[in-house]
């Protein structure tokens, strides 16, 4: 079976949920000719271990893509801060 167009399989690394919205960090593969790997995903961006493979960023939903593991790993703490603050 093979990945429905703009999306790549998500291995999740780190996982938890603020609000009632879950946050994800891991590895993808991101599009071609991208060297970026590492994403922060929350809300429903996750689906059936699919992530898109484009940046999206919203309040309650979105996907980031990074080169660098530890400005991935950064931006994971500082988006459940973020979500913290969502009531």
């Amino acid at each position: 079976m093979s990945n429905p167009c703009g999306t790549t399989r998500a291995n999740i690394l780190r996982q938890s949920e603020i609000n009632g919205i879950p946050l994800y960090f891991g590895t993808g593969v991101n599009p071609v000719n991208s060297p970026a790997q590492f994403f922060v995903a929350w809300g429903d961006t996750v689906k059936k271990g699919l992530i898109h493979t484009f940046n999206r960023e919203e309040r309650h939903e979105g996907c980031l893509w990074f080169i660098d593991e530890d400005e991935a790993e950064r931006r994971f703490s500082a988006q459940e801060e973020a979500l913290q603050e969502i009531l």
